[in-house]
């Protein structure tokens, strides 16, 4: 029967495992199975007993009548034992043969237990192979550890145990209890020091009642010098707080007079924009505008030979018009405004053309006005301004037309109306001693020039009509001017109380923003104080608890230096287990293939 029965766990197809058989050695020293001399084939019966004895020789060989999966766990081996009372044992299987210390204990709890199958190792199982014809891997096995929730695996029993409890002393230390171990007989010194650290304990227990009572004690008069440090502490940010109101006065009054300054230079910068605006606007008045339907002269140029050659000028009506940005102003738009390009229908044939530009399109006054004297005619009182700086050609080669009304110079931007209102200007000033030469278009005040015409008025009617208009202009001036001084202070007055608003509004939030740094700033003060209070306070104490803790640090390290020692002679000895089986696995597999090697020569040398 197997030695082991613990319930198996049944293995897949694997690899080759030649490594996991514990490999025996002549002196071992052993526990084998014995049957009588006159057992003719040990594989049919159970054995006698168990005794014993040391292994003399070790014979190794397949069974090559089976070729199913002998070869994945290496040769048999077969053991030649001496036993201790002088009986010799050959051929022993090596599933009945196990050394002496590993027999132990595995049947340590026999005596212990009623039903052995019931007994299971801590952190350790059995794993052997049932589909496999290896009686080792099918009756004995190896041994796996589960040691910080990975397996390993170990050819020794002992080894596998002793493994997993290095690992358990190793993560509990001082609280292992026997129970937690399988061999906790190899543990005696660790529960001798775990003895010698209760009553260091209880020591320790004792100083931390003594500790208790000082830090009593340095509480109550903690507390005393705390509300002393907290009313010391007040008065000093309250000092300060007063001092930082202060400050913040006079910093606020500084930066009232910086923004009201501010205010005044935004306001003569908006004063000085508006200005430019309505000249602007003025400036863009001056180019004239044609209705759709408005009497015109326009260029006309065949229509394969647009903006080729000189056009030729003909009558007609505006029929639509679309204006065009251009320049490199903001937005598209010139000092004179945008570009307007004109549809026009002419009145001679009915034909239109599109896309005419402004400059070459004429109200059917002016044309006909500066087509019918010469080209270097100058009109009285009136002149051509032209501005050759500017990208609209309409202001480089055209432009708009200026007239001396009264001494003063008036813009206009269609000629016929300058002319006209300079000759009402002089006829004013002149009454019926105006003559012909005096006026640019005599022909339409042939009432005043002609012989046949009606008396003209006095001077003094004159006069007195002159100082009527005079008063009436005089009026609607101071009217406009009021409406303009009108709009001035009610725009001034928005923009202030515009300012104004704004201005309560950031001091608002400036007022909150310095309320709620002094908020922060005396609770970080006071903070601060309580923090190196506690700081003097957790001084102390810790000068009251460094005696105490010296001498139980004392006591622990040596203490630590032997619990160290011991655990690295664990590790140093589960190190050399580690070690010498690599070392066992390497020599086996080197030997299995040298067999292999030398089984296949042999065979190829009797082939021939």
């Amino acid at each position: 029967e197997p030695i082991h029965r613990t319930p198996p766990i049944i293995m897949p197809n694997m690899k080759q495992q030649n490594t996991l058989k514990p490999l025996l050695k002549v002196g071992d020293e052993v526990t084998a199975a014995w049957w009588p001399p006159s057992t003719s084939d040990i594989s049919d019966v159970a054995p006698s007993g168990w005794y014993r004895g040391v292994i003399s020789s070790v014979k190794k060989g397949y069974d090559h009548s089976d070729k199913s999966s002998n070869h994945y766990y290496g040769p048999v081996r077969y053991y030649s034992v001496d036993f201790e009372d002088g009986d010799v044992g050959l051929h022993i299987p090596e599933h009945f043969v196990f050394l002496h210390s590993e027999y132990e204990i595995m049947t340590m709890h026999q005596d212990d237990e009623e039903d052995e199958e019931d007994f299971v190792w801590k952190g350790v199982r059995t794993v052997t192979d049932r589909q496999s014809d290896d009686p080792w891997a099918k009756h004995v096995g190896w041994y796996v550890a589960t040691i910080d929730g990975e397996d390993h695996t170990f050819s020794l029993l002992s080894d596998a145990l002793r493994a997993y409890d290095s690992f358990v002393v190793a993560t509990k230390g001082f609280k292992t209890k026997k129970d937690d171990l399988n061999l906790p007989g190899d543990w005696d010194r660790l529960f001798r020091d775990k003895a010698k650290s209760e009553k260091h304990k209880l020591e320790m227990e004792e100083l931390n009642e003594q500790h208790d009572m000082d830090v009593e004690k340095l509480k109550k008069k903690a507390e005393v010098d705390q509300e002393s440090a907290i009313r010391m502490a007040i008065v000093k940010e309250e000092r300060k707080l007063r001092e930082a109101q202060h400050k913040i006065k006079i910093e606020y009054k500084e930066q009232s007079k910086k923004d009201i300054e501010k205010l005044k230079q935004q306001y003569e910068q908006e004063n000085v924009k508006r200005f430019e605006e309505e000249a602007k606007a003025e400036k863009q008045k001056l180019k004239p505008r044609y209705q759709v339907g408005e009497e015109v002269y326009a260029a006309w140029w065949p229509a394969d030979k647009k903006f080729d050659e000189q056009p030729l000028w003909y009558p007609g009506r505006v029929k639509s018009y679309r204006d065009q940005r251009v320049g490199t102003k903001a937005k598209g738009v010139g000092d004179y405004g945008v570009v307007r390009l004109y549809k026009v229908q002419y009145t001679d044939d009915g034909t239109e053309q599109d896309h005419i530009p402004e400059h070459f399109v004429f109200a059917k006054q002016d044309y006909l006005l500066s087509t019918s004297n010469d080209i270097h005619h100058e009109w009285k009182g009136v002149k051509n301004v032209v501005d050759k700086a500017s990208e609209d050609i309409w202001a480089s080669l055209i432009g708009y037309y200026v007239a001396i009304i009264d001494g003063k110079e008036q813009s206009f931007s269609r000629l016929f109306d300058a002319l006209q209102a300079y000759d009402a200007s002089i006829v004013k000033r002149k009454g019926d001693k105006t003559q012909h030469c005096d006026l640019n278009m005599p022909e339409n005040w042939s009432w005043l020039l002609s012989p046949n015409a009606a008396a003209s008025p006095t001077v003094e009617e004159l006069m007195d009509e002159l100082h009527e208009t005079r008063l009436k202009v005089a009026e609607q001036e101071k009217l406009y001017m009021k409406s303009l001084e009108e709009k001035h202070d009610t725009e001034k007055e928005l923009a202030v109380k515009t300012a104004l608003a704004e201005e309560r509004k950031r001091t608002q939030e400036m007022k909150k923003k310095l309320r709620k740094e002094l908020t922060e700033f005396y609770e970080n003060e006071t903070r601060r104080a309580l923090g190196m209070f506690e700081e003097d306070k957790n001084k102390a104490i810790e000068s009251v608890l460094l005696s105490a803790q010296k001498q139980q640090e004392l006591a622990l390290d040596k203490q630590r230096g032997d619990l160290e020692q011991h655990f690295n002679y664990e590790k140093d000895k589960a190190v050399q287990f580690v070690k010498l089986e690599t070392r066992q696995q390497l020599k086996n597999e080197m030997q299995a293939e040298f067999n292999r090697l030398k089984n296949e020569i042999e065979r190829e040398i009797e082939q021939r």
